[in-house]
């Protein structure tokens, strides 16, 4: 059977890119970077272009994840939204080409998206602090790269789960939510219930895991060791644990004899990235699949 994935994806490029508040997220996007490079470079006189890389990590945290959001929440559930979803499965794409399709489009947009506010970081770079670190530029840009598409990973995952735009909406807000501002409360807070006391800086094993999986921390780990200097994570703080806690990686938290475990080692945030991209498209395709349309 004759795949369309790459036909569908085409399209889903070429629509997600006419969206005027995608390419307004895009436009801060680079209006931040554009902003940062010079106002570091006007006020600083001892900053780097390898240390300016790490003041970008707050605000790429903060609005990368949004933009893929926006691009890929709508993907597939306003297509059942409009009716077209049957008007485009009784053409030769079916709901596998569907599904990875837009999940193709939608990644491709955000990847568009960072990889120009990089390009303009390298020329900044270039202009303003003579010097461009190139391998420091391309780890942090592959970190972002991968934390983009994570998020658009997720976010047609949710589309292609549900059935109306205001679930799809509703669950990635949630979900974002979750991640930046009640982190903390979901996490730390039963730790607080079981042991009587906020989580240590040498807290349980299950606990560090449990940290490693919000991408949000995952991405700041790597990006911290792809630059100079510490990207701190951008999630919402609440007393329940330490500011010191909060401000290390679970490989520096652990408190067992020897090395951290894998899962606890910074490359895994890679691996944590991965699976809010895959997982969620998994368990969407799943119930696109079987949804009677």
């Amino acid at each position: 059977m004759t795949s369309h994935i790459g036909t569908v994806a085409r399209k889903e490029f070429d629509d997600a890119g006419r969206s005027k508040l995608l390419w307004a997220l895009i436009g801060l996007l680079v209006g931040i970077v554009v902003i940062g490079y010079a106002a570091i470079w006007y006020t600083a006189d001892d900053v780097t272009a390898a240390e300016m890389l790490s003041f970008l990590g707050f605000p790429l945290q903060t609005i990368v994840p949004i933009a893929a959001l926006i691009a890929g929440y709508m993907a597939v559930v306003g297509e059942r939204r409009s009716g077209s979803i049957k008007l485009l499965l009784g053409l030769p794409p079916n709901r596998t080409d569907v599904v990875f399709g837009k999940l193709l489009g939608r990644m491709a947009v955000v990847a568009a998206a960072v990889v120009l506010a990089f390009l303009v970081a390298l020329v900044l770079s270039a202009v303003l602090f003579g010097g461009v670190p190139i391998v420091d530029w391309l780890g942090f840009a592959a970190v972002t790269l991968l934390f983009g598409v994570a998020f658009a990973g997720l976010a047609v995952g949710v589309s292609a789960a549900v059935a109306t735009r205001g679930k799809s909406m509703a669950l990635v807000v949630g979900i974002y939510m979750l991640l930046v501002a009640l982190w903390e409360l979901v996490t730390a807070g039963p730790y607080y219930l079981v042991y009587g006391e906020g989580p240590p800086v040498e807290a349980e094993t299950w606990y560090l895991l449990l940290e490693q999986f919000n991408p949000m921390s995952a991405y700041t780990t790597l990006a911290s060791e792809t630059v100079e200097g510490t990207v701190p994570p951008f999630t919402f703080q609440y007393g329940l644990e330490s500011f010191e806690a909060s401000q290390l990686t679970p490989a520096e938290r652990y408190a067992g004899a020897g090395d951290a475990p894998f899962f606890l080692q910074d490359w895994f945030g890679v691996v944590v990235l991965l699976c809010w991209l895959v997982v969620p498209v998994a368990i969407g395709y799943y119930r696109f699949q079987k949804t009677d349309l």
